[in-house]
């Protein structure tokens, strides 16, 4: 089963990148894929993912350089942080550690400097569309 999560803020400005990919997500006919929306990661997130053999996490990174570039991967914290607010990575190791479990995984990120609002429609829509496309693209249907 794939796992598809899509993480952030909808009051945020661009930080609703994640929730706003799996809404569209959710229009499609995806065979075998779980999507789940969350405000952000926590350690409860891991029951949800237990069955999952393929996990992609979808949110926003703060980057005031490139607006609107995508990347496939974040900067990966040095420690194990199991606060309410925890990285894809703890996520996985948790899944590892407590179950046995050893998801690939993927992460999908929009670099973004405004979290007060969206600053160019156009292009965050596109985006979005650009990402709902590739995953749905890399084995979604």
């Amino acid at each position: 089963m794939r796992a598809v999560i899509g993480y952030g803020s909808s009051i945020r400005g661009e930080d609703a990148f994640g929730l706003d990919v799996i809404k569209e997500l959710q229009k499609l006919p995806l065979k075998e894929t779980k999507l789940f929306s969350a405000h952000q990661l926590t350690p409860e997130t891991v029951l949800e993912l237990q069955d999952a053999d393929e996990i992609i996490f979808i949110d926003t990174c703060h980057d005031d350089k490139n607006p609107y570039a995508l990347a496939c991967s974040l900067a990966l914290q040095s420690t194990l942080n199991l606060s309410h607010h925890i990285s894809p990575k703890t996520i996985i190791y948790m899944l590892r550690s407590l179950y046995a479990k050893n998801p690939h995984f993927y992460i999908y990120s929009m670099m973004s400097g405004s979290f007060d609002g969206i600053t160019d429609n156009v292009r965050y829509k596109d985006r979005v569309s650009m990402t709902t496309d590739h995953i749905v693209s890399f084995g979604g249907e």
